[in-house]
């Protein structure tokens, strides 16, 4: 049977959005991440990070580097989260990570897998993120979009989003805010 999920997006919706981490003690989550996680756990929603890390393809750090950070922050995240997914290619590396892909948001890639995965399905669930990327890797799914104002600009991404044709189901302040506005809708 499948479940829906809340699906996140990483750095500047869970932690600090600082550009490229490389190492576990870089991390710092943002106000009422832990509390949020949590809420969303209770309510029998799926919590899945899907995350573009092209810092691997452009060999800033490597992909053990990467299952250490999302080790620590499994840990800071108390088990919360169900499973991580990222995308280490980079379209303008050359190399075996280099060039097109499917799995880097935009396209929807990651989510596909995690829902093949995981067991999990688009519809009724959630994507929550504060680049339009992140949203966009769910344009033709039947999911629920949540931009956050907590990481990058969130004006010039909704611009970016709209040139795209598409408007997110709802803008929150952080992931605290979509929280709410996500549990009112799973729940009612």
């Amino acid at each position: 049977m499948t479940k829906p999920a809340v699906f996140l997006d990483r750095d500047g919706t869970i932690n600090r959005e600082q550009g490229f981490i490389t190492q576990p003690e870089d991390i710092e989550l943002l106000e009422g991440t832990i509390a949020s996680l949590r809420r969303l756990a209770d309510a029998a929603l799926t919590l899945v990070v899907i995350t573009n890390q092209s810092g691997i393809a452009q060999g800033l750090y490597s992909e053990d580097q990467l299952a250490r950070i999302h080790e620590s922050l499994h840990l800071q995240t108390e088990g919360t989260i169900k499973a991580w997914f990222h995308c280490p290619h980079h379209p303008e590396t050359t190399g075996p990570l280099g060039g097109a892909c499917t799995c880097r948001k935009p396209a929807p890639g990651l989510l596909l897998q995690a829902c093949e995965i995981l067991d999990l399905t688009t519809e009724g669930s959630y994507i929550v993120g504060d680049t339009a990327r992140d949203l966009l890797a769910a344009q033709q799914l039947p999911i629920q979009t949540v931009l956050v104002r907590s990481g990058k600009p969130w004006q010039q991404q909704l611009e970016l989003l709209r040139g795209d044709g598409l408007e997110p189901d709802h803008i929150a302040d952080n992931l605290a805010a979509a929280t709410d506005w996500i549990l009112d809708r799973h729940q009612g």
